[in-house]
């Protein structure tokens, strides 16, 4: 089966690079924008009344394919794709929670970005608490790490260029 997927839009962010890019949105998210091609701009009607999207796009500077990865929050230990959100994955899919700050036309400014500058949006959805929220959750091997230490120089933060 053949699927054929255009972007909505591309996404403005701070980070050039994926040596210097981020890590997560709530660790290095910075300010950015979702500018959404003009012939969806009636799509975000509504969306200023919510607090935060489901945000999906391409990994377009990503060409290599693995199903293991070493993470940066665990780098000694290689772990399957897909219990990881590194961005090797065979379809190169993110998947951001983001905060909006404003929705201004077609561009959603939001306070939490931490992806490449021009990567493709691929889709948005709106963040509903009452079906996106899970209690009790277990989540792997991230369960184990110290995120005090995420903080720390063992994790710094990558060096933010402006775009």
């Amino acid at each position: 089966m053949d699927i054929h997927i255009s972007p909505i839009g591309k996404i403005k962010s701070k980070y050039t690079d994926a040596d210097t890019g981020g890590r997560q949105p709530t660790i290095d998210g910075q300010e950015g924008s979702l500018i959404i091609n003009k012939q969806f701009h009636e799509g975000l009607c509504g969306l200023e009344l919510f607090s935060h999207i489901i945000a999906l796009y391409y990994f377009h500077q990503q060409n290599e394919v693995k199903m293991k990865a070493k993470p940066c929050f665990d780098p000694s230990i290689e772990h399957g794709i897909f219990a990881s959100r590194y961005p090797t994955r065979p379809n190169h899919i993110g998947i951001s929670i983001w905060s909006i700050k404003s929705v201004n036309k077609n561009i959603i400014t939001c306070h939490d970005i931490d992806v490449l500058n021009g990567t493709p949006l691929l889709d948005i959805k709106p963040y509903v608490k009452q079906f996106d929220h899970r209690e009790n959750t277990r989540c792997g091997w991230y369960d184990l790490i110290d995120w005090d230490l995420v903080e720390s120089k063992a994790f710094k933060k990558p060096e933010i260029t402006e775009a």
